[in-house]
């Protein structure tokens, strides 16, 4: 399928496939790049505790999300769809939800359970799709997807799961990337890569409001508004990140609100089925 929502980040990204996007994160797992040490010390112990201290840093907003969404639901279920190495599931868990986790790279689930084990909490674990999600209709209180969704092969066709296996007055929490956001503009303007230094994901898909409000058009109620408003360094080397790191993100952040809020890195939808 091709979508009619949403634009491509880079040329050629229509004709790649969901195998290409599998090898990809299989290959690059998110938040592994913020290890700077022994690549053969990844899942363990000092690996957890040092990513977890950089995510609490730089992403706290992706926590007051969560801490938000689960308090309307207590001792509900949770599915992440794209949990990666279960750091966002990590915390639902920790708000008292019944979390369920699937992402396409085994490799991911492999470290998220690992992850899951060193902070003694518990999750199932599911492989697979979120094209095809592999759940009954009507079984979660809320679906959760944090900058997942714009890298599959058809998103219009994820977001119909995610209404699919939602309960009745059950919500979607929902991030994709923002065709505005000062993140983006800078990739297009300095021509690096987005994800990886060495290379981005085969598929990436931006949005605006007016395409998210069509994407979520099916659900009952639709909340949308600009997240990830602080830039944050990059861990990445060489002049470009140097320039980055320490002319750009100390500038941005010292622009007002008003303005940092109209450049915000995700788009985030709160769905209500």
């Amino acid at each position: 399928m091709t979508d009619s929502i949403g634009t491509y980040l880079w040329k050629g990204s229509d004709v790649k496939t969901i195998d290409e996007v599998q090898r990809y994160w299989t290959d690059n797992v998110n938040t592994t790049q913020f290890w700077q040490g022994d690549p053969r010390q990844i899942g363990s112990g000092e690996f957890f505790d040092t990513v977890a201290s950089f995510i609490r840093k730089n992403y706290e907003h992706r926590y007051r999300l969560i801490e938000k969404q689960a308090a309307k639901f207590p001792g509900g279920s949770i599915l992440e769809i794209g949990c990666g190495a279960g750091w966002e599931l990590l915390h639902w868990a920790r708000c008292g939800m019944r979390a369920t986790g699937l992402d396409l790279s085994a490799a991911a689930l492999e470290l998220a359970k690992k992850n899951f084990q060193h902070n003694r909490l518990q999750a199932k674990f599911e492989h697979g799709s979120a094209e095809k999600l592999p759940f009954a209709d009507n079984t979660f209180d809320i679906v959760a997807s944090l900058g997942v969704l714009h890298q599959t092969e058809s998103t219009e066709n994820a977001v119909a799961e995610v209404l699919r296996v939602l309960k009745p007055g059950g919500e979607a929490l929902i991030t994709l990337y923002y065709k505005y956001s000062w993140k983006i503009l800078l990739t297009k303007l300095g021509k690096v890569n987005f994800e990886f230094a060495h290379e981005d994901a085969p598929i990436t898909r931006l949005y605006d409001k007016k395409n998210i409000r069509e994407l979520f058009s099916d659900f009952r109620q639709v909340e949308v508004f600009l997240d990830y408003i602080r830039a944050t360094t990059s861990p990445r080397k060489g002049f470009l990140a140097g320039l980055f790191n320490h002319i750009f993100v100390p500038i941005y952040n010292l622009l007002p609100t008003g303005i940092r809020k109209k450049f915000g890195h995700a788009i985030c939808v709160v769905a209500k089925k």
